[in-house]
């Protein structure tokens, strides 16, 4: 079963890039935006198993975005990132449905544990409403 694109978004171009490098150099397809608007439109148009999503972004915040995408396909999988941590913001966050949030800067081996994780509990419930449908 082929895995759907992750998308990361992120304000900053030198985290999206590094995030997006290390994630296609294990074998993943990326797509990127800068802000939650261009988030929210790739997501319409496009189906993500992922979303990496910084917190702070300008305009819509990043908790804002997660509503909003997990109002209109809650079975993304949604992992937080920030620089700016607090218990409020994160628990906010994990609320809302993120799996997981992690603290900038951000380790390789951490992120991709993450994905790979959500990833393949996506891929999991896809097999199961196909197998369901039949």
């Amino acid at each position: 079963m082929p895995v759907k694109p992750i998308l990361i978004v992120d304000d900053e171009p030198i985290v999206r890039e590094s995030l997006r490098d290390w994630l296609e150099d294990a074998g993943y397809k990326v797509v990127t935006a800068e802000t939650g608007e261009q988030a929210l439109e790739l997501i319409s148009e496009k189906d993500f198993s992922v979303v990496i999503l910084d917190i702070r972004l300008p305009g819509r915040t990043g908790i804002a975005v997660l509503k909003e995408v997990k109002d209109k396909k809650p079975d993304i999988k949604a992992i937080i990132i920030t620089a700016y941590p607090t218990s409020d913001l994160t628990a906010e966050a994990l609320k809302l449905g993120a799996i997981d949030y992690l603290v900038k800067p951000i380790a390789p081996d951490d992120l991709e544990r993450l994905v790979r994780e959500a990833v393949r509990n996506a891929q999991a419930k896809t097999r199961e409403a196909v197998k369901d449908e039949k």
